[in-house]
Protein backbone atom coordinates (compact mmCIF):
# COMPACT_ATOMS: atom_id res chain seq x y z
CA UNK A 1 0.00 0.00 0.00
CA UNK A 2 1.18 3.36 -1.04
CA UNK A 3 0.41 6.41 1.35
CA UNK A 4 0.66 9.57 -0.04
CA UNK A 5 0.04 13.51 1.72
CA UNK A 6 -1.34 16.14 -0.94
CA UNK A 7 -2.45 19.24 0.42
CA UNK A 8 -2.93 17.93 3.43
CA UNK A 9 -5.46 15.28 2.28
CA UNK A 10 -4.69 11.47 3.00
CA UNK A 11 -4.53 9.18 -0.54
CA UNK A 12 -4.64 5.76 -0.01
CA UNK A 13 -3.86 4.18 -2.86
CA UNK A 14 -2.99 -0.32 -3.65
CA UNK A 15 -3.29 -3.13 -5.96
CA UNK A 16 -3.48 -6.89 -5.03
CA UNK A 17 -4.41 -9.92 -7.13
CA UNK A 18 -8.53 -10.51 -6.43
CA UNK A 19 -8.78 -13.70 -3.52
CA UNK A 20 -9.76 -15.66 -5.59
CA UNK A 21 -7.05 -16.41 -7.69
CA UNK A 22 -3.80 -15.90 -5.04
CA UNK A 23 -4.08 -19.67 -4.06
CA UNK A 24 -4.97 -20.64 -8.25
CA UNK A 25 -2.37 -21.90 -10.22
CA UNK A 26 -1.84 -19.30 -13.17
CA UNK A 27 -0.24 -20.87 -16.83
CA UNK A 28 0.50 -18.91 -19.46
CA UNK A 29 -2.79 -17.47 -21.52
CA UNK A 30 -5.27 -18.15 -18.22
CA UNK A 31 -7.39 -15.15 -17.16
CA UNK A 32 -6.68 -13.29 -13.70
CA UNK A 33 -7.92 -10.21 -11.89
CA UNK A 34 -5.93 -7.60 -10.17
CA UNK A 35 -8.48 -4.97 -7.96
CA UNK A 36 -6.99 -1.54 -7.41
CA UNK A 37 -8.36 0.61 -4.80
CA UNK A 38 -7.73 4.57 -4.46
CA UNK A 39 -9.44 6.70 -1.46
CA UNK A 40 -9.35 9.91 -2.36
CA UNK A 41 -11.36 13.45 -0.83
CA UNK A 42 -15.40 13.37 -2.58
CA UNK A 43 -14.04 16.53 -3.96
CA UNK A 44 -11.03 15.58 -5.60
CA UNK A 45 -11.22 14.23 -9.18
CA UNK A 46 -8.75 11.61 -10.69
CA UNK A 47 -7.76 10.67 -14.37
CA UNK A 48 -8.81 7.31 -16.21
CA UNK A 49 -6.13 4.84 -15.00
CA UNK A 50 -2.63 4.28 -17.30
CA UNK A 51 0.05 2.01 -17.73
CA UNK A 52 3.57 2.95 -18.96
CA UNK A 53 4.54 -1.22 -20.47
CA UNK A 54 2.51 -3.97 -19.98
CA UNK A 55 4.82 -6.77 -21.10
CA UNK A 56 4.37 -9.38 -20.75
CA UNK A 57 0.65 -8.97 -19.78
CA UNK A 58 -2.43 -7.90 -21.45
CA UNK A 59 -5.13 -6.83 -20.20
CA UNK A 60 -8.81 -8.28 -21.28
CA UNK A 61 -11.28 -6.48 -19.46
CA UNK A 62 -11.62 -2.86 -17.06
CA UNK A 63 -14.32 -1.91 -14.61
CA UNK A 64 -14.59 0.75 -12.50
CA UNK A 65 -17.19 1.30 -10.01
CA UNK A 66 -17.23 4.62 -7.19
CA UNK A 67 -18.18 4.28 -3.63
CA UNK A 68 -19.04 7.36 -1.71
CA UNK A 69 -18.72 7.27 1.75
CA UNK A 70 -17.95 10.08 4.92
CA UNK A 71 -16.24 12.77 2.42
CA UNK A 72 -14.53 10.39 0.64
CA UNK A 73 -14.97 8.50 -2.87
CA UNK A 74 -13.43 4.86 -3.08
CA UNK A 75 -12.34 4.11 -6.59
CA UNK A 76 -12.49 0.26 -7.10
CA UNK A 77 -10.89 -1.01 -10.83
CA UNK A 78 -10.68 -4.44 -11.88
CA UNK A 79 -8.09 -5.49 -14.51
CA UNK A 80 -8.80 -8.88 -16.17
CA UNK A 81 -5.81 -9.64 -17.31
CA UNK A 82 -3.57 -12.75 -18.59
CA UNK A 83 0.45 -13.32 -19.21
CA UNK A 84 2.30 -14.49 -21.91
CA UNK A 85 5.36 -15.46 -19.80
CA UNK A 86 6.35 -18.00 -17.14
CA UNK A 87 8.08 -17.09 -13.89
CA UNK A 88 7.81 -14.90 -10.87
CA UNK A 89 6.49 -11.32 -12.53
CA UNK A 90 5.13 -8.61 -11.34
CA UNK A 91 2.18 -7.04 -13.17
CA UNK A 92 3.10 -3.25 -13.50
CA UNK A 93 1.84 -0.35 -11.26
CA UNK A 94 -1.10 1.08 -12.46
CA UNK A 95 -0.98 5.27 -12.70
CA UNK A 96 -4.05 8.20 -11.90
CA UNK A 97 -3.30 11.62 -12.48
CA UNK A 98 -4.78 13.53 -9.15
CA UNK A 99 -6.22 17.20 -9.86
CA UNK A 100 -6.77 19.08 -6.97
CA UNK A 101 -7.70 23.01 -8.25
CA UNK A 102 -5.43 23.84 -10.59
CA UNK A 103 -2.56 21.64 -9.40
CA UNK A 104 -2.16 18.08 -10.57
CA UNK A 105 0.22 15.18 -9.23
CA UNK A 106 0.77 11.58 -10.83
CA UNK A 107 0.13 8.82 -7.91
CA UNK A 108 0.70 5.10 -8.64
CA UNK A 109 0.16 1.48 -6.83
CA UNK A 110 2.28 -0.80 -6.07
CA UNK A 111 3.46 -3.36 -8.66
CA UNK A 112 1.64 -6.83 -7.86
CA UNK A 113 3.85 -10.24 -8.05
CA UNK A 114 2.12 -13.31 -9.99
CA UNK A 115 3.63 -16.45 -10.83
CA UNK A 116 2.99 -17.79 -14.05
CA UNK A 117 3.89 -21.59 -14.62
CA UNK A 118 4.41 -23.54 -17.73
CA UNK A 119 1.75 -25.60 -19.55
CA UNK A 120 4.11 -28.41 -20.18
CA UNK A 121 4.67 -31.13 -17.81
CA UNK A 122 7.29 -30.17 -14.73
CA UNK A 123 10.50 -31.20 -15.86
CA UNK A 124 9.70 -31.58 -19.60
CA UNK A 125 12.18 -29.43 -21.73
CA UNK A 126 11.83 -30.39 -25.34
CA UNK A 127 9.02 -32.21 -27.36
CA UNK A 128 9.51 -36.18 -27.39
CA UNK A 129 10.76 -37.70 -30.70
CA UNK A 130 7.46 -38.68 -33.30
CA UNK A 131 6.99 -42.63 -33.56
CA UNK A 132 7.60 -44.43 -36.92
CA UNK A 133 4.96 -42.94 -39.38
CA UNK A 134 2.15 -44.80 -40.12
CA UNK A 135 0.47 -45.02 -43.68
CA UNK A 136 -2.94 -42.95 -43.53
CA UNK A 137 -4.65 -41.39 -46.54
CA UNK A 138 -3.62 -37.74 -47.40
CA UNK A 139 -4.25 -35.68 -44.44
CA UNK A 140 -3.69 -32.32 -46.37
CA UNK A 141 -7.30 -31.10 -47.61
CA UNK A 142 -8.44 -31.94 -44.26
CA UNK A 143 -5.73 -29.85 -42.80
CA UNK A 144 -6.25 -26.86 -44.95
CA UNK A 145 -10.33 -27.09 -44.15
CA UNK A 146 -9.69 -27.13 -40.49
CA UNK A 147 -7.47 -24.01 -40.96
CA UNK A 148 -9.74 -22.21 -43.08
CA UNK A 149 -12.54 -22.95 -40.38
CA UNK A 150 -10.41 -21.84 -37.44
CA UNK A 151 -8.66 -18.66 -38.85
CA UNK A 152 -12.51 -17.73 -39.92
CA UNK A 153 -13.51 -18.20 -36.59
CA UNK A 154 -10.65 -16.17 -35.34
CA UNK A 155 -11.52 -13.47 -37.61
CA UNK A 156 -15.18 -13.11 -36.51
CA UNK A 157 -14.56 -13.33 -32.87
CA UNK A 158 -11.73 -11.07 -33.33
CA UNK A 159 -13.26 -8.14 -34.95
CA UNK A 160 -16.45 -9.26 -32.82
CA UNK A 161 -14.29 -8.54 -29.16
CA UNK A 162 -12.32 -5.78 -31.28
CA UNK A 163 -15.65 -3.77 -31.79
CA UNK A 164 -17.37 -4.12 -28.53
CA UNK A 165 -14.12 -3.03 -26.76
CA UNK A 166 -14.27 -0.17 -29.14
CA UNK A 167 -17.45 0.92 -28.51
CA UNK A 168 -17.40 0.29 -24.79
CA UNK A 169 -14.26 3.11 -24.37
CA UNK A 170 -16.24 5.76 -26.71
CA UNK A 171 -19.28 5.43 -24.31
CA UNK A 172 -16.94 5.65 -21.44
CA UNK A 173 -14.90 8.07 -22.95
CA UNK A 174 -18.35 10.05 -23.75
CA UNK A 175 -18.70 10.53 -20.54
CA UNK A 176 -15.46 12.80 -19.84
CA UNK A 177 -16.10 16.74 -20.71
CA UNK A 178 -13.96 16.89 -23.95
CA UNK A 179 -11.58 19.57 -22.62
CA UNK A 180 -10.65 17.12 -19.88
CA UNK A 181 -9.81 14.77 -22.19
CA UNK A 182 -7.74 17.39 -24.10
CA UNK A 183 -5.56 18.63 -21.45
CA UNK A 184 -5.31 14.32 -19.84
CA UNK A 185 -3.76 14.25 -23.64
CA UNK A 186 -1.33 16.91 -23.34
CA UNK A 187 -0.08 15.78 -19.76
CA UNK A 188 0.25 12.09 -21.06
CA UNK A 189 1.91 13.71 -24.35
CA UNK A 190 4.94 15.45 -21.73
CA UNK A 191 5.19 12.45 -20.34
CA UNK A 192 6.09 10.38 -23.28
CA UNK A 193 9.10 12.33 -22.97
CA UNK A 194 9.29 12.53 -26.89
CA UNK A 195 11.14 15.82 -26.89
CA UNK A 196 14.30 14.75 -25.42
CA UNK A 197 14.55 11.37 -27.36
CA UNK A 198 14.99 13.89 -30.62
CA UNK A 199 11.07 12.68 -31.75
CA UNK A 200 10.11 16.17 -32.56
CA UNK A 201 8.24 15.68 -35.10
CA UNK A 202 6.39 13.13 -33.60
CA UNK A 203 5.43 15.37 -30.61
CA UNK A 204 3.95 17.93 -32.95
CA UNK A 205 2.03 15.64 -34.83
CA UNK A 206 0.66 14.45 -31.61
CA UNK A 207 0.22 17.80 -30.46
CA UNK A 208 -1.99 19.00 -33.33
CA UNK A 209 -4.37 15.92 -33.43
CA UNK A 210 -5.03 16.54 -30.07
CA UNK A 211 -6.27 20.21 -30.39
CA UNK A 212 -8.17 18.89 -33.37
CA UNK A 213 -9.85 16.67 -31.59
CA UNK A 214 -10.76 18.93 -28.78
CA UNK A 215 -12.08 20.86 -31.46
CA UNK A 216 -13.96 18.48 -33.37
CA UNK A 217 -15.68 17.39 -30.33
CA UNK A 218 -16.04 21.09 -28.53
CA UNK A 219 -16.93 22.89 -31.78
CA UNK A 220 -19.01 20.40 -33.62
CA UNK A 221 -16.98 20.25 -37.17
CA UNK A 222 -14.59 17.45 -38.80
CA UNK A 223 -11.15 19.06 -37.50
CA UNK A 224 -9.50 15.62 -37.10
CA UNK A 225 -9.58 15.31 -41.01
CA UNK A 226 -9.09 18.44 -42.11
CA UNK A 227 -5.78 20.74 -43.55
CA UNK A 228 -4.48 23.52 -41.41
CA UNK A 229 -6.14 25.85 -43.66
CA UNK A 230 -9.75 24.21 -43.69
CA UNK A 231 -9.48 24.41 -39.85
CA UNK A 232 -8.73 28.19 -40.33
CA UNK A 233 -12.22 28.41 -42.38
CA UNK A 234 -14.40 25.77 -40.03
CA UNK A 235 -13.45 28.24 -37.12
CA UNK A 236 -14.66 31.27 -38.78
CA UNK A 237 -17.68 29.71 -40.23
CA UNK A 238 -18.50 28.25 -36.42
CA UNK A 239 -17.12 31.06 -34.86
CA UNK A 240 -14.91 29.22 -32.46
CA UNK A 241 -13.47 32.02 -29.88
CA UNK A 242 -9.54 32.66 -30.20
CA UNK A 243 -9.35 31.18 -33.70
CA UNK A 244 -6.32 33.72 -34.46
CA UNK A 245 -4.35 31.65 -31.25
CA UNK A 246 -5.38 28.02 -32.66
CA UNK A 247 -4.38 29.48 -36.29
CA UNK A 248 -0.43 30.62 -34.81
CA UNK A 249 0.08 27.31 -32.73
CA UNK A 250 -1.37 24.79 -36.00
CA UNK A 251 0.85 26.87 -38.58
CA UNK A 252 3.96 27.12 -35.88
CA UNK A 253 3.34 22.86 -35.55
CA UNK A 254 3.19 22.89 -39.96
CA UNK A 255 6.59 24.29 -40.06
CA UNK A 256 8.31 21.97 -37.95
CA UNK A 257 5.94 18.53 -39.46
CA UNK A 258 6.38 20.08 -42.88
CA UNK A 259 9.40 22.70 -43.67
CA UNK A 260 12.21 21.00 -41.60
CA UNK A 261 12.05 23.83 -39.07
CA UNK A 262 13.68 22.70 -35.65
CA UNK A 263 12.39 24.78 -32.75
CA UNK A 264 14.23 25.78 -29.53
CA UNK A 265 13.00 24.13 -26.46
CA UNK A 266 11.78 27.55 -25.32
CA UNK A 267 9.48 27.73 -28.15
CA UNK A 268 8.52 24.49 -28.18
CA UNK A 269 7.45 25.27 -23.89
CA UNK A 270 5.84 28.14 -25.27
CA UNK A 271 3.74 26.21 -27.76
CA UNK A 272 2.73 24.01 -24.96
CA UNK A 273 1.42 26.38 -22.44
CA UNK A 274 -0.15 28.32 -25.60
CA UNK A 275 -2.25 25.23 -26.05
CA UNK A 276 -3.16 24.26 -22.32
CA UNK A 277 -4.28 27.91 -22.44
CA UNK A 278 -6.31 27.88 -25.51
CA UNK A 279 -8.21 24.87 -23.94
CA UNK A 280 -8.20 26.28 -20.30
CA UNK A 281 -10.12 29.42 -22.14
CA UNK A 282 -12.27 27.95 -24.36
CA UNK A 283 -14.39 25.59 -21.63
CA UNK A 284 -17.81 26.80 -22.02
CA UNK A 285 -19.70 28.35 -19.34
CA UNK A 286 -22.01 26.32 -16.69
CA UNK A 287 -25.12 27.57 -18.57
CA UNK A 288 -23.66 26.40 -21.36
CA UNK A 289 -22.56 22.91 -20.47
CA UNK A 290 -25.71 22.35 -19.20
CA UNK A 291 -27.85 22.89 -22.20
Amino acid sequence: MIMLWLLFLQIEIKANLSKEFINKKLTVGDPFEIVAEISIPADKNISDPFIDSLEPFAIIEQRHKIIQEKGFARHHYHFRAAAFSTGDLKFPSIKFILKDGTGMDTIQTNPVDIKILSILPEGMKDINDIKEMLEFPDPLPVIILVVIVVAGALIFFGLRFYRKMKQKKLIEEKKIPSWERALNALDMLLKEDLLNKGLIKRFYYTLTEIIKRYLEERFNFPAIEQTTTEIIQSMKLFKVPMRDEFQNVFQFADMVKYAKFVPTPEATEEIIKKSRELILKTIPEESEQRK
